[in-house]
């Protein structure tokens, strides 16, 4: 039984670590929403390749738009990379798009945290690129279901 306690107990603080990862992203995300903006200005806008293994191991490749760009709040001038909050791979096309949108030399919105204006967005309304719920949620459920069997067959 304690075994199983002690399984169940893991099995959820895994998933709401998960939790807790995908809806922080979100609370960014939307609290991002009602931040103040200002022009920014790109440096740098291209289209990086990305390799990787995909969850079956199967050698993949996809592309990430990489954008550099400055912004200035209150004198002070501030650069970041952030297109959203999340990372996110994406075909060529799509990516070569953005940095298209993001060209360099463009004025873009930046929206930035009032609180620290160092960190900030271009699109903040985005859900993209964030972690899913559904692992989170699997692990939770998990951890139930061993906590139930352990109560309703225990070991003799």
């Amino acid at each position: 039984m304690a075994l199983s306690v002690a399984f169940m107990l893991g099995l959820i603080a895994i998933g709401v670590l998960f939790m807790r990862s995908a809806v922080m992203g979100r609370i960014k995300s939307k609290q991002a929403q009602s931040w103040p903006n200002v022009k920014g200005r790109v440096l740098t806008s291209e289209v990086v390749e990305d390799r990787y293994r995909d969850p079956t191991g199967n050698a993949t490749i996809a592309f990430v738009p990489k954008v550099v760009y400055e912004y200035n709040v209150e004198g002070q001038v501030y650069t970041s990379r952030n297109i959203i909050f999340g990372q996110t791979n994406y075909d060529y096309i799509i990516a070569s798009r953005i940095c298209e949108k993001y060209a360099i030399e463009s004025t873009p919105d930046v929206y930035y945290n009032p609180a620290k204006p160092a960190e900030s967005v271009l699109v903040p309304r985005s859900t993209e690129g964030m972690r899913s719920l559904v692992p989170g949620i699997f692990f939770i459920v998990a951890g139930i279901l061993v906590g139930l069997f352990a109560i309703l067959f225990p070991e003799e």
